[in-house]
């Protein structure tokens, strides 16, 4: 693993394999240990740049408010450092949704979106009181309790049944994470902007995928964002809920390879 000041962020980033360059940017709440599956898979094949985001992992965060964008700005800024690019774009829930803020603001540093778990709408009054209510408990402390909430809304129910060495692994980093980051953080996803008026505008060949079960970030959702970008395919999974790349690691795998191939 490696260090590096990124725009006065210290950040904790790896980068493995060899070939074209991946960039992947993990979800709220875990790390870039969530997609150690996809990262054994296609290493033989492409170099991936694996980063934990601002409040996670090891990666640093300012106390005061910032946003996806800024969080977007770091990741365009990494690459930049590393000097590869372009770069395909796999994010995750909460990297998914800082994929379209990335790909507006800097298109010709990527080759491709692939948007797992995500959204292009702002967050509703309706869910922001209890998701509020989990991060404010963790920043107390409390992460135990929160932790078995978020089983129950991120994992589908085939998972939690089938899939409990997965489960166990986010749980073991998520009673790590930092309350104060993730509180950050958190308040920087709450607070995105609707994007859906903007997604024609993006000119990049994208994947979108969405689990069956995902209570999180529903079907309904991923496929608005795909109907929003001209050059979108959506991949629904059956038997999986919001976690993806952990409930369903051989077929997010396969589906990488094979959206790059065609590229």
């Amino acid at each position: 693993m490696a260090t590096i000041e990124i725009r006065g962020v210290s950040y904790h980033y790896e980068v493995i394999g060899q070939g074209p360059p991946v960039l992947f940017a993990h979800c709220l709440t875990w790390n870039h240990r969530e997609f150690d599956a996809q990262a054994a898979a296609l290493a033989d094949r492409y170099t991936l740049i694996l980063p934990d985001q601002r409040g996670h992992g090891q990666t640093g965060f300012p106390a005061e408010p910032y946003t996806l964008a800024d969080m977007a700005e770091d990741l365009y800024a990494l690459v930049q450092k590393l000097d590869v690019g372009p770069v395909h774009y796999v994010g995750h829930s909460m990297g998914a949704m800082m994929g379209p803020i990335f790909a507006l603001a800097h298109p010709g540093a990527l080759r491709s979106l692939t948007l797992i778990g995500g959204s292009a709408d702002a967050e509703t009054p309706q869910r922001l009181g209890g998701y509020r209510q989990l991060i404010a408990a963790v920043r107390a402390g409390h992460h135990a309790p929160v932790a078995e909430k978020l089983t129950g809304l991120f994992f589908g129910k085939t998972s939690r049944a089938k899939r409990k060495a997965a489960i166990a692994r986010f749980l073991d980093d998520f009673m790590t994470i930092s309350g104060e980051g993730l509180h950050w953080t958190a308040e920087a996803v709450f607070a995105r902007p609707d994007l859906r008026p903007r997604l024609p505008e993006i000119a990049l060949p994208a994947l979108v995928m969405a689990g069956e079960e995902d209570v999180v970030t529903s079907p309904e959702r991923a496929r608005e964002l795909a109907d929003g970008i001209p050059d979108a395919r959506l991949l629904i999974l059956p038997r999986a809920g919001h976690f993806l790349p952990v409930e369903a690691p051989h077929t997010v795998s396969g589906a990488l390879l094979d959206f790059w191939e065609t590229l």
